[in-house]
């Protein structure tokens, strides 16, 4: 398969590039990218005769049509996406050409979503939010659905660590600006069978969960994430979905953000010069690092997936939580990377602009037990708790690594 990888420079691409130059099922990889400098460093550290470079902007669409027309699969990491998603795809679904992307945007995903027909027709699959939630966390969602005959509740939780703010400045910047994104105004939430808006990182939507050490218990809060609105579409009968995110080492300053408005882009007049609160507070924190520091690093960041509703006619909640040292770029990339390879041998069949909650679990996790565990890094596998009606707490799997979650799965169903 040949694999196009837009944004494919960056540290989230880069990741994925290199994993998939390791994979015999891929016979090419193009890294494509605005900043051709960096794919042709990229392509010169990996020195491998799959891999090449190419200079684009997926704002020129001749330029972006003749790159994707090439390939088997699209794989799209060129943000933001509210700003800059839909090209990719329109180009795909033009070209005839498989696609999966990161997307954590909320709008970007409203509007993607609006590609189905148009992708059906076309006979082509559009995979949106293939990283680690969405994505990740989306699967987890369906581990827990599956089990049940009746949903009622799906929670998904994030908690990054204390390095996600990227390597170098546009990295960092790009991560603040979809934090400020996602913090911004009223986000999407599904609530009582109908998707409503709320306030982002107040008291009322916080949910309490319990990690095994070294996170212990993490306090998150309803912020604008793509699960709530794929999840109810794709996963029948719950009547609420939220996402929730805590960002460990400066979560009191985001909500201090959002009670100051400082994610608003409308520009202020200060000293006579006109600047946004988003672009001031990017530049005061990037400058500024240790104000995004609170007590000693932790270093692991986090997935808590509750699963409520009805087995045999009683109440059951499934948890699904890991917890990682793995960088953004691994945790985001990794996951997009196995889709592709999914994508381009297909076993993924299903049309139209779909989630990752749509995604067989075990085809998924196959893909990425392929990979070894870098030395060194922490993972905890994925720990599953089922809690029963009368409040007693089962232990499913103590924290399972991925090639061992098929059977765990299999038993179950």
């Amino acid at each position: 398969m040949r694999i196009l990888a837009i944004g494919g420079a960056g540290e989230m691409g880069s990741v994925a590039v290199e994993h998939l130059a390791g994979q015999p099922e891929c016979q090419e990889i193009i890294i494509a990218d605005y900043n051709y400098q960096a794919a042709v460093e990229l392509k010169e550290r990996l020195a491998n005769p799959k891999v090449s470079a190419l200079q684009l902007d997926v704002m020129d669409k001749p330029a972006l049509v003749a790159a994707v027309k090439k390939a088997t699969v699209v794989m799209n990491f060129a943000g933001p996406f509210y700003k800059l998603g839909h090209y990719v795809v329109e180009a795909a679904i033009e070209c005839g050409v498989n696609y999966v992307d990161v997307c954590d945007d909320y709008d970007a995903t409203e509007k993607l979503l609006e590609y189905d027909e148009a992708a059906q027709k076309a006979g082509v699959t559009i995979l949106i939010g293939m990283g680690a939630s969405p994505g990740i966390s989306n699967m987890f969602a369906r581990i827990g659905a599956d089990w049940l005959d009746q949903v009622e509740e799906i929670h998904t939780c994030w908690a990054t660590g204390d390095t996600d703010t990227g390597e170098d400045a546009k990295e960092g910047a790009a991560v603040l600006y979809h934090l400020l994104h996602a913090i911004g105004g009223t986000v999407p939430s599904y609530q009582n069978y109908e998707w409503c808006q709320i306030k982002p990182m107040v008291e009322a939507g916080a949910l309490t969960a319990t990690f095994p050490e070294p996170l212990g218990e993490v306090t998150f809060h309803d912020i604008g994430h793509p699960e709530p609105i794929t999840i109810p579409r794709f996963i029948k009968g719950a009547k609420t979905v939220t996402n929730k995110g805590c960002v460990l080492s400066y979560s009191r300053l985001v909500r201090n953000l959002v009670d100051l408005e400082l994610w608003r882009e409308e520009p202020i007049t200060v000293g006579g010069q006109l600047i946004s609160p988003a672009n001031f507070t990017v530049a005061y924190l990037l400058q500024n690092p240790q104000v995004m520091q609170s007590g000693d690093p932790i270093g692991v960041g986090g997935l808590y997936i509750s699963v409520k509703g009805k087995k045999n006619g009683e109440t059951r909640q499934y948890e699904l939580m890991r917890m990682s040292s793995e960088s953004m770029g691994e945790a985001t990339g990794l996951p997009a990377a196995a889709a592709a390879i999914l994508l381009g041998s297909g076993q993924i069949k299903q049309t139209g602009v779909i989630a990752p909650e749509c995604i067989d679990p075990v085809l998924m996790i196959r893909q990425l037990a392929k990979r070894a565990e870098p030395e060194g890094q922490y993972n905890s596998g994925l720990i599953i708790r089922l809690i029963e009606a009368d409040g007693k707490v089962s232990i499913i799997s103590p924290g399972r690594p991925m090639a061992e979650l098929l059977d765990v799965i299999s038993a179950r169903n």
